[in-house]
């Protein structure tokens, strides 16, 4: 069945339901609105990350795009191939832009979790994940679930919802960025959110780091008093219990930051909308 005849059923199956509507320009701006919601929807942990399974974010993206069709529908479908192919280019651009800066705090309490990992020793009790079909450490595991857990009771997702329909409004479906203040700004903010990302690693396992350095200090000077003391075995058995102390008598510090941390991630969000017009 070749699509001229597929068009035409649609349409006559439209006006048999009293629904006036052009399929061929509905279903193109399906096409690009996908291209940019998509990348939000599968490449940020907001909603569970690699345990949520694929359909589930891919549905909900789609949901999403059927929402917001009747606001950003197409005039009429390109004829340029050419065009066609820039355009979606430049959708998958906005959503992959989109998608790094969302993910921004979720990367950085993956690596923070990693480095509190390796500076208690926990790096060795890795445990197989069936949601993620791989070893993952303990504390990148709990910083990730804290994370996404604390951007959900925050209501996040919808803010990151509402910052998508703003970029629909300022970067159209059929159109291009202007860069309205040059481009440099732009990929300066870009990087700032790159570098950032470690920043807030840093800041995320500063208890643990702190408290691992503290305890290595010690259990140094306990070796240069008494050299005969197994200092390396004993501290595969301190550093852990210590670790774990901390984290829990310092969890109300690390939500904290991660709080301040998302209202610096919708700042940037916003402001690379702003400049992306």
């Amino acid at each position: 069945m070749d699509t001229g005849r597929i068009q035409d059923m649609l349409a006559h199956t439209g006006e048999q339901l009293g629904i006036h509507t052009n399929f061929s320009l509905m279903l193109v701006t399906m096409a690009l609105l996908l291209c940019r919601v998509l990348p939000v929807m599968t490449l940020t942990p907001m909603i569970g990350g690699e345990t949520t399974p694929t359909e589930v974010k891919f549905g909900l993206g789609v949901i999403i795009a059927l929402v917001l069709v009747p606001q950003v529908a197409l005039e009429r479908i390109p004829q340029s191939p050419v065009y066609v192919v820039g355009v979606l280019m430049k959708e998958l651009f906005v959503g992959y832009t989109l998608a790094f800066i969302v993910g921004r705090v979720f990367d950085a309490a993956n690596v923070g979790g990693q480095l509190m990992d390796n500076l208690s020793g926990t790096n060795m009790a890795q445990v197989l994940v069936p949601a993620l079909q791989q070893q993952v450490s303990l504390y990148a595991s709990l910083k990730v679930q804290l994370f996404v857990t604390l951007f959900l009771t925050l209501d996040g997702h919808h803010l990151v919802i509402n910052a998508l329909a703003d970029s629909l409004i300022t970067v159209p479906l059929d159109g291009f960025p202007h860069f309205s203040h040059g481009m440099w700004p732009f990929f300066q903010l870009v990087a700032r959110v790159f570098g950032d990302l470690f920043m807030v690693a840093l800041a995320v396992c500063a208890p643990v780091l702190l408290a691992a350095f503290l305890t290595d200090l010690a259990l140094g000077m306990i070796n240069r008093v008494a050299p005969q003391v197994q200092v390396f075995f004993i501290a595969m058995q301190i550093k852990p219990a210590v670790s774990i102390l901390v984290v829990f008598t310092a969890i109300h510090l690390i939500l904290a930051r991660a709080q301040h941390e998302f209202g610096d991630m919708f700042k940037f969000l916003r402001e690379a909308i702003r400049l992306l017009g």
